[in-house]
């Protein structure tokens, strides 16, 4: 007897579909079978996965746990805040050189934590909410000699233990959120007159207002040098 062929018609004399069509009617009920599972949570984050550290702008729905991945983890919430009265540390960015205090002269010398290169940062504000330094705050930098970092015309020196308009710097941290200040902070020291301490040469002046290499500084504490 004949057998039934592709597209051909059987021993029944009833016509026999296609293979082709009997394929594509298999792939069309297993796609509906897996449409009709419901997404997950996480099948709906997937979808919105941009990188290894997550999906772009995610703020998970309440009751739903968020992922963070050690992409996205920075090191800033865990560097410690600079509370007024801590000792510090002021690394030039451009030299890599630490600020130290020589016989009333201010310079950057080298690489090295000691008692010269020891700042106290003091601001004038007292009580329980001013004991964090902040951006934009004006502060004082006691040198191991108990003398105040001044300006004087473009010199910067350490030759008064007073705490007046000549010994102010507000603390400028370009681009900073509403928290406080940080160890690891690059910040700028803007004087009375207007203008921003720098290293040039191996010598700190005031003489521009600028935000540049020369006027950078990283704010450290004893054990970060390297």
């Amino acid at each position: 007897p004949p057998s039934p062929r592709l597209g051909g018609v059987s021993e029944m004399g009833a016509a026999s579909p296609p293979l082709l069509v009997l394929l594509l009617s298999a792939v069309g009920d297993f796609a509906s079978l897996v449409g009709a599972i419901p997404l997950t949570q996480q099948d709906l984050l997937a979808k919105g996965w941009t990188s290894w550290g997550g999906p772009k702008d995610y703020t998970p729905p309440l009751g739903v746990a968020e992922v963070t991945s050690t992409a996205h983890v920075t090191s800033e919430a865990l560097r410690p805040v600079v509370h007024r009265g801590d000792t510090i540390f002021l690394l030039h960015e451009m030299t890599r050189r630490n600020v130290d205090v020589d016989g009333g002269k201010i310079r950057a010398r080298r690489r090295l934590h000691g008692a010269r290169q020891a700042f106290v940062i003091e601001k004038l504000e007292h009580g329980a909410m001013c004991g964090n330094i902040y951006p934009g705050d004006r502060v004082f930098l006691r040198a191991n000699t108990g003398m105040q970092l001044e300006v004087h015309g473009e010199a910067v020196l350490a030759q008064r233990s007073i705490r007046g308009p000549q010994q102010a710097f507000t603390l400028e941290v370009p681009g900073a959120g509403p928290g406080p200040l940080r160890i690891g902070t690059t910040i700028y020291l803007r004087s009375h007159t207007g203008k921003h301490v720098e290293i040039f040469g191996s010598s700190a002046k005031a003489r521009f207002d600028n935000q540049g290499g020369l006027q950078a500084f990283r704010v450290e504490k004893a054990e970060d040098v390297n």
